[in-house]
């Protein structure tokens, strides 16, 4: 009788190999996925493209740009309150409408700043209740041999959008003749295909229908027939029943009052604290994400390539490049080389980079030189450098952290305000790069510090979860014995 395969020898198989084996369970991203491809391009529209100069009746650009950020917070406020009690189709399907609204909105109006400002907000509310529908809905069907190349979808085709409009912006103004003109406005191109993405997210929704197993335990369904098309087929009675516990030990363990019981019993308010330390690491995590991928890190980016890469209309392409390619390269191994040590290692290596960066901005504001001056090709390439680390190995692990830190019942509301206080900071980030003067030497030390501090934090403090049940990343989290 041959022997069932062992989790050893699971882990031993290619990439390509357990994409294949479980392709349903990315087949249930494909609606999320093309949200992320649409929101990534308005990022790029609204924030890398700039393009609220070439707009009628532009009272302030910076609005344009926090338009943006507001519709994550308030999609994300509004998902909170029906994710993990409702059908995936229902945030996904939403998404996919709001982003046929913005489409048209920008298809109508491609020249008006009002317009332009309730179609970012529309494509921000699609990303922020599809971005917590999908680390709420990955996370739960999600083998946990591939559970961190799942849930780093979202980085990878928020960038791949990202480097979709950069692109084809580029191409548009590089290759079309000026004196021919154009039939159709470069946004109006921009608003059709956001409405594709849309109509595509609704279709997708509606054609992949299988549902987290979790939920079906909770609205008391059977999950059975799920999780043999989740995990496969081919796999044996033996295997699913495991699958199947797994599942109803993570649902049983809803309250932490079920599975933390100790010898001393805590009072209310530790239990709160201890419940609120994942929250508080995240935030932290997150909260540098944010501010390595900032406003302030393009425009100190995009005035030292314009002098030393010498790009012929900007080098933000290439930023953009970067960070997709770290995401790709983040997904594929968060589950090889695990989230700790990606994490740590990564902050710290950006840590230095960033600190050699300031240094050398330093160096120009003292000496009160101009950036004709010295060669900044060196410069240009490390900041390139640093995107591409922290893209792949803090943003993609600082993702899958968010998916396995929360129990049941707390997951889509604690990653509700994460996903909030996000949007919160980047606004402000955005205020303080219009609003006031910040010298580029003393934001790039404050994140060299930072990186390091965090580095340690993540070193020391976060938990492996590489390869562990959704329970045990439960437990590992909260320090339960």
């Amino acid at each position: 009788m041959p022997m069932l395969p062992t989790i050893e020898e699971e882990s031993k198989l290619s990439w390509l190999r357990l994409i294949w084996r479980y392709r349903q369970q990315f087949q249930a991203m494909s609606a999320a996925s093309a949200v992320f491809v649409a929101s990534g391009m308005r990022l790029a529209w609204s924030i890398f493209d700039t393009p609220a100069g070439k707009l009628l009746n532009d009272y302030s650009t910076h609005n344009l740009m926090v338009s943006w950020f507001f519709g994550v917070a308030f999609g994300a406020l509004l998902a909170a309150f029906f994710v993990q009690h409702v059908s995936k189709n229902i945030a996904y399907t939403s998404s996919g409408l709001l982003l046929l609204a913005a489409g048209i909105m920008s298809l109508t109006l491609p020249r008006h700043f009002n317009a332009a400002c309730y179609s970012s907000f529309s494509v921000g509310a699609a990303y922020g209740l599809t971005q917590l529908q999908a680390a709420v809905t990955g996370g739960e069907v999600a083998h946990k041999s591939i559970r961190g190349m799942l849930l780093s979808c979202e980085r990878v085709f928020l960038w791949l959008g990202v480097c979709v409009q950069l692109f084809y912006t580029r191409l548009w103004y590089k290759l079309e003749p000026l004196e021919r003109g154009h039939s159709m406005h470069i946004d109006q191109m921009h608003g059709l295909i956001l409405g594709c993405l849309g109509l595509a997210a609704v279709v997708l929704s509606l054609g992949h229908r299988l549902e987290s197993p979790l939920l079906l335990l909770r609205q008391d369904r059977d999950m059975v027939d799920t999780l043999k098309q989740l995990h496969g087929n081919s796999q044996s009675g033996t295997e699913l029943l495991r699958l199947r516990e797994d599942c109803r030990q993570l649902h049983n363990a809803r309250n932490w009052e079920l599975f933390a019981q100790q010898a001393s019993p805590e009072s209310g308010c530790q239990r709160f604290l201890r419940r609120l330390v994942p929250l508080f690491k995240l935030l932290l995590l997150r909260g540098f994400v944010a501010l390595a991928m900032s406003l302030e890190f393009n425009r100190a980016f995009l005035l030292v390539s314009w002098h030393g890469l010498e790009c012929d209309m900007n080098c933000l392409y290439w930023l953009a490049c970067c960070g997709f390619v770290g995401s790709v390269g983040g997904a594929l191994l968060v589950d090889w080389q695990g989230r700790r040590k990606l994490c740590s290692l990564s902050l710290f290596v950006a840590g230095i980079l960033i600190v050699m960066i300031g240094g050398v901005f330093e160096h120009l504001e003292s000496a009160k030189k101009t950036y004709d001056d010295i060669n900044l090709q060196a410069i240009a390439l490390l900041m390139l450098l640093f995107e591409l680390i922290v893209a792949g190995g803090v943003a993609v692990p600082a993702f899958v952290y968010t998916g396995e830190a929360f129990g049941v019942t707390d997951k889509a509301r604690y990653f509700a305000v994460i996903l909030i206080c996000e949007q919160l900071l980047q606004s402000g980030l955005i205020a303080a790069a219009f609003l006031h003067s910040l010298r580029d030497s003393v934001f790039f030390f404050t994140l060299g510090g930072l990186s390091f501090a965090f580095g340690l934090l993540v070193f020391m403090l976060m938990p492996e979860t590489r390869h562990l049940t959704l329970y045990e990343c439960l437990l590992k989290f909260n320090k339960v014995p």
